[in-house]
Protein backbone atom coordinates (compact mmCIF):
# COMPACT_ATOMS: atom_id res chain seq x y z
CA UNK A 1 0.00 0.00 0.00
CA UNK A 2 2.45 2.27 0.63
CA UNK A 3 4.77 1.50 -2.23
CA UNK A 4 1.80 2.35 -4.49
CA UNK A 5 1.01 5.94 -2.62
CA UNK A 6 4.71 6.38 -3.15
CA UNK A 7 4.53 5.83 -6.88
CA UNK A 8 1.55 8.01 -7.44
CA UNK A 9 2.63 10.96 -5.22
CA UNK A 10 6.15 10.94 -7.67
CA UNK A 11 4.48 10.60 -10.77
CA UNK A 12 2.24 13.76 -9.39
CA UNK A 13 5.49 15.54 -8.71
CA UNK A 14 7.00 14.74 -11.65
CA UNK A 15 4.21 15.70 -14.28
CA UNK A 16 3.73 19.15 -11.95
CA UNK A 17 7.90 19.70 -12.49
CA UNK A 18 7.54 18.92 -16.40
CA UNK A 19 4.41 20.76 -16.93
CA UNK A 20 6.49 24.39 -14.92
CA UNK A 21 9.29 23.14 -17.14
CA UNK A 22 7.25 23.49 -20.36
CA UNK A 23 7.20 19.66 -21.39
CA UNK A 24 4.25 18.62 -20.44
CA UNK A 25 0.60 20.79 -20.73
CA UNK A 26 -1.99 20.34 -17.64
CA UNK A 27 -4.96 18.73 -17.78
CA UNK A 28 -7.16 20.14 -20.50
CA UNK A 29 -4.64 23.06 -20.99
CA UNK A 30 -4.37 24.07 -24.61
CA UNK A 31 -0.75 24.64 -26.16
CA UNK A 32 0.07 28.51 -27.22
CA UNK A 33 -0.05 29.31 -30.67
CA UNK A 34 3.30 30.59 -32.12
CA UNK A 35 1.44 34.22 -33.26
CA UNK A 36 0.45 34.13 -29.51
CA UNK A 37 3.92 34.03 -28.19
CA UNK A 38 5.70 38.00 -27.07
CA UNK A 39 8.98 38.52 -26.65
CA UNK A 40 10.54 38.41 -23.39
CA UNK A 41 10.62 41.87 -21.86
CA UNK A 42 13.53 43.88 -23.42
CA UNK A 43 14.07 41.90 -26.26
CA UNK A 44 13.61 44.14 -29.65
CA UNK A 45 13.82 42.59 -33.19
CA UNK A 46 14.95 44.54 -35.68
CA UNK A 47 14.05 44.32 -39.31
CA UNK A 48 17.00 43.40 -42.07
CA UNK A 49 17.26 47.12 -43.44
CA UNK A 50 17.76 45.47 -47.25
CA UNK A 51 14.60 43.78 -46.93
CA UNK A 52 12.89 46.99 -46.05
CA UNK A 53 13.96 49.20 -48.85
CA UNK A 54 11.55 51.62 -50.88
CA UNK A 55 13.07 52.70 -54.45
CA UNK A 56 12.28 55.59 -55.92
CA UNK A 57 13.05 56.89 -59.87
CA UNK A 58 15.84 58.55 -60.34
CA UNK A 59 16.07 61.05 -63.44
CA UNK A 60 19.61 61.84 -64.82
CA UNK A 61 19.49 66.10 -64.41
CA UNK A 62 20.97 65.94 -68.35
CA UNK A 63 18.44 63.56 -69.91
CA UNK A 64 20.63 60.72 -70.27
CA UNK A 65 18.98 58.16 -68.18
CA UNK A 66 16.63 56.98 -65.49
CA UNK A 67 17.13 54.33 -62.98
CA UNK A 68 15.28 52.82 -59.80
CA UNK A 69 17.54 53.27 -56.44
CA UNK A 70 16.96 53.25 -52.87
CA UNK A 71 14.80 56.30 -51.12
CA UNK A 72 17.98 58.60 -49.65
CA UNK A 73 20.83 56.97 -51.80
CA UNK A 74 22.99 59.22 -53.82
CA UNK A 75 23.69 59.00 -57.88
CA UNK A 76 27.01 60.69 -59.34
CA UNK A 77 28.06 60.65 -62.83
CA UNK A 78 32.14 60.64 -63.96
CA UNK A 79 34.47 57.92 -63.79
CA UNK A 80 36.57 57.06 -60.97
CA UNK A 81 38.99 58.01 -59.48
CA UNK A 82 38.83 61.45 -61.92
CA UNK A 83 35.57 62.65 -62.06
CA UNK A 84 35.84 63.25 -65.68
CA UNK A 85 32.11 63.30 -67.78
CA UNK A 86 31.97 62.54 -71.32
CA UNK A 87 29.52 60.33 -73.37
CA UNK A 88 32.22 57.39 -74.38
CA UNK A 89 34.02 56.87 -71.20
CA UNK A 90 30.42 57.41 -69.32
CA UNK A 91 30.15 56.41 -65.49
CA UNK A 92 27.31 55.91 -62.80
CA UNK A 93 28.18 55.63 -59.45
CA UNK A 94 24.80 54.63 -56.58
CA UNK A 95 25.32 54.74 -53.26
CA UNK A 96 24.40 54.98 -49.76
CA UNK A 97 25.94 57.77 -48.28
CA UNK A 98 25.27 56.08 -44.75
CA UNK A 99 27.45 53.25 -45.73
CA UNK A 100 29.19 54.12 -48.98
CA UNK A 101 30.66 50.72 -48.82
CA UNK A 102 27.33 49.64 -50.22
CA UNK A 103 28.18 50.84 -54.03
CA UNK A 104 27.37 50.14 -57.75
CA UNK A 105 29.53 51.24 -59.94
CA UNK A 106 29.14 50.71 -63.83
CA UNK A 107 31.14 52.45 -66.69
CA UNK A 108 30.47 51.69 -70.15
CA UNK A 109 34.09 52.10 -71.65
CA UNK A 110 37.95 53.30 -70.23
CA UNK A 111 41.29 52.87 -71.18
CA UNK A 112 43.33 53.44 -68.18
CA UNK A 113 46.20 50.68 -68.27
CA UNK A 114 49.77 49.57 -69.42
CA UNK A 115 51.02 46.26 -69.84
CA UNK A 116 54.49 46.44 -67.97
CA UNK A 117 56.47 48.40 -65.54
CA UNK A 118 58.86 48.84 -68.48
CA UNK A 119 55.62 50.47 -70.82
CA UNK A 120 55.18 53.00 -67.98
CA UNK A 121 59.02 53.63 -67.92
CA UNK A 122 59.49 54.26 -71.31
CA UNK A 123 57.10 56.98 -70.98
CA UNK A 124 58.32 58.08 -68.37
CA UNK A 125 62.19 58.71 -69.87
CA UNK A 126 60.33 60.18 -73.01
CA UNK A 127 57.75 62.22 -71.76
CA UNK A 128 58.20 62.68 -67.83
CA UNK A 129 57.00 61.65 -64.42
CA UNK A 130 53.77 63.99 -64.85
CA UNK A 131 52.74 63.41 -68.38
CA UNK A 132 49.25 61.44 -68.74
CA UNK A 133 50.35 57.82 -69.75
CA UNK A 134 53.27 57.86 -67.24
CA UNK A 135 50.44 58.05 -64.90
CA UNK A 136 49.05 54.98 -65.88
CA UNK A 137 48.75 51.83 -63.61
CA UNK A 138 50.50 48.89 -65.08
CA UNK A 139 47.82 45.97 -65.83
CA UNK A 140 50.29 42.67 -66.25
CA UNK A 141 46.90 40.27 -66.37
CA UNK A 142 44.52 41.03 -69.00
CA UNK A 143 41.05 40.27 -67.20
CA UNK A 144 38.85 41.54 -64.40
CA UNK A 145 40.63 40.72 -61.40
CA UNK A 146 44.05 42.40 -62.65
CA UNK A 147 42.27 45.52 -63.45
CA UNK A 148 40.36 45.93 -60.35
CA UNK A 149 43.44 44.85 -58.48
CA UNK A 150 45.44 47.58 -60.29
CA UNK A 151 42.69 49.83 -60.20
CA UNK A 152 42.52 49.76 -56.12
CA UNK A 153 44.36 52.39 -54.83
CA UNK A 154 42.38 54.84 -57.31
CA UNK A 155 39.14 53.63 -56.04
CA UNK A 156 39.93 53.68 -52.68
CA UNK A 157 40.46 49.87 -51.74
CA UNK A 158 43.63 47.26 -51.29
CA UNK A 159 43.97 43.60 -51.41
CA UNK A 160 41.85 42.69 -53.80
CA UNK A 161 41.70 39.16 -53.23
CA UNK A 162 38.92 36.68 -55.87
CA UNK A 163 36.72 34.50 -53.44
CA UNK A 164 35.55 32.66 -56.47
CA UNK A 165 35.68 32.99 -60.43
CA UNK A 166 31.72 32.84 -62.02
CA UNK A 167 32.77 32.42 -65.46
CA UNK A 168 32.40 34.44 -68.47
CA UNK A 169 29.79 36.99 -69.46
CA UNK A 170 28.13 37.06 -73.01
CA UNK A 171 30.51 40.25 -73.52
CA UNK A 172 33.19 38.08 -72.88
CA UNK A 173 35.02 39.27 -69.40
CA UNK A 174 35.10 37.39 -66.91
CA UNK A 175 32.59 37.64 -63.45
CA UNK A 176 34.58 37.69 -60.02
CA UNK A 177 33.32 37.58 -56.28
CA UNK A 178 36.54 39.15 -54.31
CA UNK A 179 37.07 40.54 -51.18
CA UNK A 180 39.02 44.04 -50.35
CA UNK A 181 39.92 46.57 -47.77
CA UNK A 182 39.18 49.88 -47.60
CA UNK A 183 40.47 52.91 -46.77
CA UNK A 184 39.41 53.09 -43.31
CA UNK A 185 39.77 49.44 -43.39
CA UNK A 186 36.60 47.93 -43.04
CA UNK A 187 36.46 44.77 -45.45
CA UNK A 188 34.09 45.00 -48.55
CA UNK A 189 33.18 41.83 -50.66
CA UNK A 190 31.45 42.56 -54.15
CA UNK A 191 30.59 41.62 -57.58
CA UNK A 192 32.99 42.52 -60.05
CA UNK A 193 33.13 42.40 -63.91
CA UNK A 194 35.81 44.09 -66.79
CA UNK A 195 36.46 43.53 -70.62
CA UNK A 196 39.72 44.06 -70.83
CA UNK A 197 41.60 44.76 -74.12
CA UNK A 198 45.07 44.67 -74.69
CA UNK A 199 44.95 44.85 -78.45
CA UNK A 200 46.25 48.18 -79.14
CA UNK A 201 49.50 47.26 -79.48
CA UNK A 202 52.37 50.33 -80.38
CA UNK A 203 55.74 48.37 -79.95
CA UNK A 204 58.94 50.71 -79.38
CA UNK A 205 62.72 50.71 -78.10
CA UNK A 206 62.82 49.88 -74.45
CA UNK A 207 65.30 52.62 -74.09
CA UNK A 208 65.51 55.27 -76.90
CA UNK A 209 69.18 55.28 -75.90
CA UNK A 210 70.11 52.12 -75.98
CA UNK A 211 69.39 50.12 -79.11
CA UNK A 212 70.23 46.75 -77.57
CA UNK A 213 67.76 47.20 -75.13
CA UNK A 214 65.41 45.70 -76.98
CA UNK A 215 61.50 46.32 -77.97
CA UNK A 216 58.27 46.87 -75.39
CA UNK A 217 54.58 47.39 -76.44
CA UNK A 218 53.55 50.59 -75.00
CA UNK A 219 49.82 50.44 -76.80
CA UNK A 220 47.41 51.85 -73.66
CA UNK A 221 45.08 48.46 -72.26
CA UNK A 222 41.45 49.28 -72.75
CA UNK A 223 38.61 48.02 -70.16
CA UNK A 224 34.54 47.75 -71.25
CA UNK A 225 31.73 47.25 -69.59
CA UNK A 226 33.11 47.85 -65.91
CA UNK A 227 30.86 47.03 -62.67
CA UNK A 228 31.27 46.58 -59.48
CA UNK A 229 28.33 46.02 -56.91
CA UNK A 230 29.96 45.96 -53.51
CA UNK A 231 28.18 46.11 -49.71
CA UNK A 232 30.19 45.23 -46.51
CA UNK A 233 31.59 42.00 -46.03
CA UNK A 234 29.09 40.32 -43.54
CA UNK A 235 26.11 42.02 -45.55
CA UNK A 236 26.96 41.51 -49.12
CA UNK A 237 24.53 38.42 -49.63
CA UNK A 238 21.86 40.74 -48.06
CA UNK A 239 22.64 43.91 -50.62
CA UNK A 240 23.50 41.96 -54.04
CA UNK A 241 19.52 41.73 -54.68
CA UNK A 242 19.28 45.57 -54.13
CA UNK A 243 22.28 46.82 -55.87
CA UNK A 244 21.82 44.47 -58.69
CA UNK A 245 17.89 45.70 -59.29
CA UNK A 246 19.35 49.22 -59.10
CA UNK A 247 21.71 47.98 -62.58
CA UNK A 248 19.20 46.46 -63.79
CA UNK A 249 16.77 49.60 -64.02
CA UNK A 250 19.03 51.83 -65.78
CA UNK A 251 17.71 53.35 -69.07
CA UNK A 252 19.12 55.08 -71.31
CA UNK A 253 17.64 57.62 -73.35
CA UNK A 254 17.23 57.82 -77.21
CA UNK A 255 18.93 61.58 -76.90
CA UNK A 256 22.20 59.73 -74.94
CA UNK A 257 22.00 57.22 -77.58
CA UNK A 258 22.38 59.51 -80.13
CA UNK A 259 24.81 62.17 -78.58
CA UNK A 260 27.26 58.90 -77.97
CA UNK A 261 27.25 58.46 -81.59
CA UNK A 262 28.05 61.42 -82.57
CA UNK A 263 30.81 61.97 -79.79
CA UNK A 264 32.53 58.70 -80.92
CA UNK A 265 31.73 60.16 -84.84
CA UNK A 266 33.80 62.62 -83.70
CA UNK A 267 36.88 60.97 -81.84
CA UNK A 268 37.06 57.37 -83.69
CA UNK A 269 35.13 57.63 -86.66
CA UNK A 270 36.84 60.53 -88.71
CA UNK A 271 39.55 60.04 -91.54
CA UNK A 272 41.21 63.39 -89.39
CA UNK A 273 41.41 62.26 -86.23
CA UNK A 274 42.85 58.67 -87.39
CA UNK A 275 45.61 60.48 -88.65
CA UNK A 276 46.08 63.05 -86.00
CA UNK A 277 45.98 59.62 -83.83
CA UNK A 278 49.09 57.63 -86.47
CA UNK A 279 50.95 60.78 -86.89
CA UNK A 280 51.21 61.26 -83.26
CA UNK A 281 52.31 57.57 -83.03
CA UNK A 282 54.70 57.92 -85.78
CA UNK A 283 55.89 60.94 -84.07
CA UNK A 284 56.69 58.84 -80.07
CA UNK A 285 58.11 56.39 -82.22
CA UNK A 286 60.61 58.93 -84.28
CA UNK A 287 61.59 60.76 -81.69
CA UNK A 288 62.40 57.98 -79.83
CA UNK A 289 64.50 56.31 -82.48
CA UNK A 290 66.07 59.95 -82.83
CA UNK A 291 67.31 60.37 -79.29
CA UNK A 292 68.41 56.98 -79.01
CA UNK A 293 72.48 56.36 -78.83
CA UNK A 294 73.55 55.91 -82.25
CA UNK A 295 76.96 54.35 -81.07
CA UNK A 296 76.03 50.94 -81.83
CA UNK A 297 74.49 51.73 -84.91
CA UNK A 298 77.45 53.16 -86.30
CA UNK A 299 80.06 50.80 -85.39
CA UNK A 300 76.90 48.14 -86.44
CA UNK A 301 77.02 49.28 -90.24
CA UNK A 302 80.90 50.13 -90.52
CA UNK A 303 81.19 46.39 -89.00
CA UNK A 304 78.51 45.09 -92.39
CA UNK A 305 80.50 46.88 -94.42
CA UNK A 306 83.86 45.72 -93.67
CA UNK A 307 82.25 42.07 -94.04
CA UNK A 308 80.36 42.42 -96.93
CA UNK A 309 83.37 44.48 -98.92
CA UNK A 310 81.79 47.89 -99.31
CA UNK A 311 83.08 51.58 -98.57
CA UNK A 312 80.98 55.05 -97.72
CA UNK A 313 81.08 57.74 -100.24
CA UNK A 314 78.79 60.92 -100.54
CA UNK A 315 77.28 62.96 -103.13
CA UNK A 316 75.93 66.61 -102.29
CA UNK A 317 74.31 65.27 -99.08
CA UNK A 318 73.19 61.32 -100.50
CA UNK A 319 75.42 58.57 -99.23
CA UNK A 320 76.06 55.43 -101.33
CA UNK A 321 77.69 51.96 -100.62
CA UNK A 322 80.56 51.51 -103.51
CA UNK A 323 82.46 48.27 -103.95
CA UNK A 324 86.11 48.28 -101.41
CA UNK A 325 88.81 50.30 -103.61
CA UNK A 326 86.30 52.36 -105.51
CA UNK A 327 87.93 55.76 -103.95
CA UNK A 328 91.94 54.57 -104.68
CA UNK A 329 91.08 54.64 -108.62
CA UNK A 330 88.51 57.39 -108.70
CA UNK A 331 89.93 60.73 -109.66
CA UNK A 332 86.86 62.77 -110.41
CA UNK A 333 85.40 65.25 -107.82
CA UNK A 334 81.67 64.01 -107.81
CA UNK A 335 82.01 61.50 -105.17
CA UNK A 336 84.25 61.64 -102.22
CA UNK A 337 84.74 59.33 -99.24
CA UNK A 338 81.85 59.60 -96.43
CA UNK A 339 83.79 60.09 -92.78
CA UNK A 340 81.12 61.23 -90.69
CA UNK A 341 78.69 59.43 -88.67
CA UNK A 342 75.29 60.70 -90.73
CA UNK A 343 76.63 58.39 -93.21
CA UNK A 344 76.14 55.45 -91.57
CA UNK A 345 72.68 56.87 -89.94
CA UNK A 346 71.05 57.61 -93.00
CA UNK A 347 69.42 55.08 -95.39
CA UNK A 348 71.76 54.82 -98.65
CA UNK A 349 70.54 56.37 -102.22
CA UNK A 350 72.53 53.00 -103.95
CA UNK A 351 75.13 50.93 -104.79
CA UNK A 352 78.03 51.64 -107.28
CA UNK A 353 79.82 48.99 -108.47
CA UNK A 354 83.34 49.34 -110.80
CA UNK A 355 84.22 45.93 -110.67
Amino acid sequence: MKRTLFKTVFACLLAAGLTGYGYMPAPHQKLPSPRDLKPRKGLRIRPAEATHVKFVKYADPSGYFTMNVPLGWKVKTGIKPTGKIDLISYAITVFDPKRPERELYFCLNNAVGLKSAEARNWYIRSYGAKSYFAQMPVLPKLSTAGFFAAMGPSFGYGRFTVLESLGRSALGGDVVVAECTTASGRRVQGLYHAVVSGMMKQPVQVNPFNARAGMVDVGPVMEFSILSETAPKEEFVDWLPVLDRCFASIVFTPAFHQQRRDAWARVMGTSKYIMQTADSIRGMIMDSYRRRNATYDVLSQKRSDATLGYERVQDTGEYYRAENGFTDWYDGTRYRPATDNAAYLTPVSGYINWK
